[in-house]
């Protein structure tokens, strides 16, 4: 008997391998903590309001509090009345999240050491240097700030404050013990709050991670779920004190000014006070809601299995249906997440909705490619991002655009038109598309003529970069040129009426140059040659300081380090972006030499001689050279931002070991 194969089932046997390859990968990704922040961040939307345990109290050093009892920090004799008044009103534990690591007047650390020692029932906080091992948190003893010993002895227990932030900067867990490289151990400050209330449940029942760490149960959003009291109101007895008796008290800065303030997982861009924070950590340790993360191995599983699921279903049914089916495994996906997550088990959903994602379009996409397709593919798509004969290198050259990249030091430059959202605003869309595109054939060109690579548009804004696909030893140079162009090239654009009447465009633009990844990334059907890493994300950044900058034109100081003699540039600042803690310095490219004026020149000299000031902690003459420079351009908002700056300097100096630093809180 002839036996032949049957195609819907070689189909599907196909299928079945590619959504089981797609759910391995998956799986693996999973395995090796890739997306780990993004899964987080996704989970974060699970926690949904519940009754947080009602021992707790907050009493909060607030804006209120430093109005009416002075500006921090407080006298000692201060904390010591306040923990009489809550001694006095029966409070069963005190955790008082201020430390004390330096000697004050005697008098008044005698007053708050004896307090402590009267009421019996303190808990105060060490800091400490924690240091990541392969097993687990630990921390040098010889770093570890704490009250001065006169005030320690007295309380009754401290335990360790700092929480360790997320890689995004969110605080989501929290080790509950720590050993240090001396053998000496110390508990989480709110653990030994539960302590000596009797409510710490043993550490081993607690579900931690390899270094120890808790995830928080989160009882509400900042400032929701438990009660809160002006310090100023228990100093002026301006509250009803039997609300304290029996309760946990724990007292700290909700004030933003004193910067105890951490985004948390139900934040939502509102930050939580560190004293909140402990008191949540508190409520999750007493009430047993510690978050269990399901067994990466058993996820794992279930992902392959999805994706074989995924490969059977697929095939057998029509191209609209079979969105639907994707769309029902991951939805049902999501609703057990919420029904484990409810009962203290947390389920990723970041993989699994790629591998539904991917295995999906991988089912649909068509697997193998001809090379000739495959150079049309190359034609076409580069000829966007660079000048044709770099496109017939490439196609002379496919193998170049295989999967993944190379690190190389480049140049990046990032460009965005400022106000344009506005002022499109008043125009038809036809004016709109056509005044866009106007802008971008030019900026494009003069990315090409500069040998930069255009690496993608949005909406207004370019990207391009230097030294790949070929490279350019002067990269720096060609970018930051490009950088000046542009913003003369606009400038020309306006006087000569390109645009409708009534419109004057301005651009922003920002440079940095760095070691980041570049070539094809994305999947094999689908990839976009770009350039990744901190670098690039910095020159993004670097962009968005030109409006708060007020200029138009913003490198760093990896570019102006490889800049030659032919650019006119002013230092601005030394600023620590959004999501960076290393500070940048960052310079205006005012122009070409011989092409900027003298009064243009004059000025950035006498701004930088201000500049210097500031960074000698000199604000006092800094402010007065501010005052003058104003004084010749008062539209300069650089200036007007130092000058801001020593004036609150002035009046309240910056900490020890300050670097002239200014920290943006926005991208």
């Amino acid at each position: 008997m002839e036996n032949h194969s049957n195609p819907m089932r070689t189909r599907i046997s196909l299928s079945v391998l590619v959504g089981a390859g797609v759910g391995l990968i998956g799986m693996l990704g999973l395995l090796a903590g890739i997306f780990d922040t993004a899964g987080s961040r996704v989970t974060d939307r699970f926690f949904l309001p519940r009754n947080a345990d009602t021992s707790v109290v907050i009493v909060a050093i607030d804006d209120g509090s430093l109005g009416r009892i002075g500006r921090w920090p407080w006298p000692r004799s201060v904390h010591a009345a306040l923990i009489d008044r809550l001694h006095q009103a029966g409070a069963k534990v005190i955790a008082l999240d201020v430390n004390f690591p330096e000697v004050s007047d005697a008098i008044p650390d005698a007053a708050l050491a004896t307090s402590i020692k009267e009421a019996g029932n303190v808990v105060l906080p060490v800091e400490l240097d924690f240091i990541a091992e392969r097993d687990g948190l630990t921390f040098d003893s010889k770093n570890t700030v704490q009250p001065i010993s006169s005030i320690q002895a007295e309380s009754k227990s401290s335990g360790f404050s700092n929480v360790p932030l997320d890689s995004d900067g969110v605080a989501r867990r929290i080790p509950l013990y720590a050993q240090g490289l001396d053998g000496s151990e110390v508990t989480a400050f709110a653990y030994e709050a539960a302590r000596l209330a009797g409510r710490a449940p043993d550490i081993s029942s607690v579900s931690l991670d390899r270094f120890g760490r808790m995830l928080i149960n989160f009882p509400g959003a900042p400032r929701k779920s438990f009660p809160i009291i002006s310090a100023a109101d228990i100093l002026q007895d301006r509250t009803d004190m039997s609300r304290l008796k029996d309760k946990v008290v724990f007292i700290g800065a909700t004030a933003r000014d004193l910067h105890d303030q951490q985004n948390v997982a139900t934040s939502f861009g509102d930050p939580m006070s560190g004293v909140e924070i402990h008191a949540s950590v508190f409520d999750t340790l007493v009430q047993g809601k510690w978050l269990s993360p399901v067994s990466p191995w058993i996820q794992g599983l279930l992902l392959i299995l999805t994706g074989l699921l995924l490969g059977f279903l697929v095939p057998r049914v029509k191209a609209r249906a079979s969105a639907l089916v994707a769309f029902v495994i991951w939805f049902a996906w999501i609703l057990t997440a919420f029904f484990l997550f409810d009962r203290g088990y947390v389920l990723d959903i970041v993989w699994i909705s790629l591998v539904v994602l991917f295995g999906y379009m991988g089912l649909l996409l068509e697997r193998w490619f001809e090379t000739d397709v495959q150079r049309r593919q190359i034609r076409a798509a580069f000829t966007r991002y660079v000048s044709p004969s770099v496109v017939e290198q490439l196609v002379n050259e496919p193998e170049r655009l295989k999967l993944g990249g190379d690190r190389r030091r480049m140049s990046v430059l990032f460009s965005d038109l400022r106000g344009f959202t506005t002022l499109s605003e008043g125009l038809t869309p036809e004016q709109l598309v056509e005044v866009l595109n106007t802008y971008l054939n030019e900026m494009t060109n003069i990315v090409f003529e500069e040998g930069g690579v255009l690496d993608k548009y949005i909406g207004d804004a370019v990207m391009a970069f230097w030294n790949a696909p070929l490279d350019q030893a002067d990269h720096a140079i060609r970018s930051v040129r490009t950088a000046v162009r542009m913003r003369d090239k606009l400038e020309q654009m306006n006087r000569e009426g390109f645009f409708p009447k009534g419109i004057e465009l301005k651009v922003g633009v920002g440079v940095n140059t760095g070691d980041m990844v570049v070539g094809n990334i994305g999947a094999d059907v689908r990839y976009d040659y770009t350039v990744i890493g901190d670098s690039v994300n910095l020159a993004s950044r670097t962009e968005s300081l030109c409006k708060e900058y007020g200029v138009q034109i913003i490198v760093t100081k990896n570019t102006l380090e490889m800049l030659d003699e032919s650019f006119v540039t002013r230092e601005l600042d030394s600023v620590a972006v959004k999501g960076k803690k290393e500070p940048v310095s960052i310079y205006q490219v005012l122009g070409m030499v011989g092409e900027v004026e003298d009064g243009q020149i004059k000025f950035a000299k006498q701004y930088e001689i201000a500049l210097n000031q500031y960074y000698a902690q000199r604000f006092v003459e800094a402010a007065a050279e501010c005052e003058k420079l104003l004084q010749m351009n008062p539209e300069d908002l650089t200036t007007q931002h130092l000058l801001e700056r020593c004036r609150i300097y002035q009046e309240v100096p910056p900490p020890e070991g300050w670097n002239g630093a200014w920290i943006m809180t926005k991208k």
